[in-house]
This record gives structure tokens, C-alpha cells and sequence, in this order.
């Protein structure tokens, strides 16, 4: 899309490619590291984190739905190009969300630090190294449009998650975290949404790419049979 040439880390998919194979060297690596170490606390490090993440999250969310409501998106299906200004909004908020996946990376490398090795299961390095590729690829061929509603949603889910993860570092607040068994719900509830979502332009087809609509409803199917095996367990 000629709209996000020039963007940081999109004209050339190296970077992108290079820096996840390096978040999953770091998992190796780090684990070989700390085996015969004592695990870091790092709750300092988690409150400032996951409390920026939480504002990214809450950004993004306001903002997508700020740029969508006042282009005139149809909830239904939108297409590439007809919201003018508003895609370009869009966009650079899906730019935003892209480059969030990287800074993610960093819920994976705190588990190694502190020794949380139960935590990294496929699931964990499976999303967060797909997520940052394949967002790689929706901000060069379709940056707007269709694709704002996944993010919508997900910034939502991830203003609970990172600030549930945030205040359960603090262990007074520990007792208060009512919502931690709602979460994976959530997530599953989430991706049905956008599977939904995305199979509605499917049936009422308004220009946005065919292709891309059936590879985004087959990720999602993905992470719902990975998220239940999960809430199962």
C-alpha cells in the first residue's frame, strides 16, 4: 500500500524477520543462562512495563474508535480506500499496534529472567512471533479498512491483561484481581468475534481482499484451539 511507504520497518521485511528470530534465540539462550542462576524479581521493572503497555493499549483502543466512528466505517465490512483521511488515521494506529507486538517480546524475556519456564509454552512463543509477522504483512497490503476491528477489540482485552499483570506483582493488590479467571474468556470471546467479523465480508463482500479475509479467519480458528486447550488445562 503506497500509503505506509516510508513507515519505520515496513519498506523492508528483514527487520522484522531478524528481530523475531532474535526474541527466539533470547528464549533459548536466556533459559541456558539462568539454569544454574537465582531468578531476577524484576518488580519494578513489571510495574513500569505492564503500566505502559496498559497506556498503549488504552490509546490505541480510543483512537481506533475515534478514527473509525468519524470516518463512517461500516461495522459490517469496510473496504481499503473509501474513508479518505480516516484510513490514513487508522493506519498509523495499526502502525502502533504492529510495533507493540515487538515490545511484547519482553513478556517473554521477563519469564526467562525470572524463571517462569511453565509460562513459555508453544501457545505463548507461537502468538507472539506470528502476531508481530503477520502484522508485518497486514500494514503493507491492508492497513485499514476490515482489518481495524481485530485490534479494536485486542486493545481492549490487553488494557485488562497487562494491567491485571501489572498489579499482580504488587502483593497486596493480589486480592482485589477478581477479573484474572475472566481473561482467557475474554480471549476466546475475542476471537470468535473476529472470526465473525471477518467472515461478514465474506458473505457481503465490499472490495476488501478475499485472500486476506480467509488467512485472518484461519489464524484466529488457531488461536481458539489453542486458547481453549489452554482454559481446559
Amino acid at each position: 500500500d503506497a500509503r505506509v511507504r516510508g513507515w519505520f520497518l515496513l519498506d523492508s521485511y528483514l527487520p522484522t524477520f531478524f528481530l523475531t528470530g532474535a526474541y527466539l534465540l533470547c528464549i533459548w539462550l536466556g533459559n541456558k543462562f539462568m539454569k544454574n542462576r537465582p531468578p531476577f524479581s524484576l518488580r519494578a521493572h513489571l510495574i513500569v512495563y505492564n503500566l505502559g503497555i496498559t497506556l498503549l493499549s488504552l490509546y490505541m483502543l480510543v483512537e481506533l474508535i475515534l478514527a473509525t466512528w468519524e470516518g463512517g466505517y461500516n461495522l459490517q465490512c469496510q473496504n481499503l480506500h473509501s474513508a479518505g483521511e480516516a484510513d490514513i488515521r487508522v493506519a498509523k494506529v495499526l502502525w502502533w499496534y504492529y510495533f507493540s507486538k515487538v515490545i511484547e517480546f519482553m513478556d517473554t524475556i521477563f519469564f526467562v529472567l525470572r524463571k517462569k519456564s511453565s509460562q513459555i509454552t508453544f501457545l505463548h512463543v507461537y502468538h507472539h512471533a506470528t502476531m508481530f509477522n503477520i502484522w508485518w504483512c497486514v500494514l503493507n497490503w491492508i492497513p485499514c479498512g476490515q482489518s481495524f476491528f481485530g485490534p479494536t477489540l485486542n486493545s481492549f482485552i490487553h488494557v485488562l491483561m497487562y494491567s491485571y499483570y501489572g498489579l499482580s506483582v504488587i502483593p497486596s493488590m493480589r486480592k482485589y484481581l477478581w477479573w484474572k479467571k475472566y481473561l482467557t474468556q475474554a480471549q476466546l470471546i475475542q476471537f470468535l468475534l473476529t472470526i465473525v467479523h471477518t467472515l461478514s465480508a465474506v458473505v457481503k463482500p465490499c472490495g476488501f481482499p478475499f485472500g486476506c479475509l480467509m488467512f485472518q479467519s484461519s489464524y484466529m480458528a488457531t488461536l481458539v484451539i489453542l486458547f481453549i486447550n489452554f482454559y481446559v488445562k
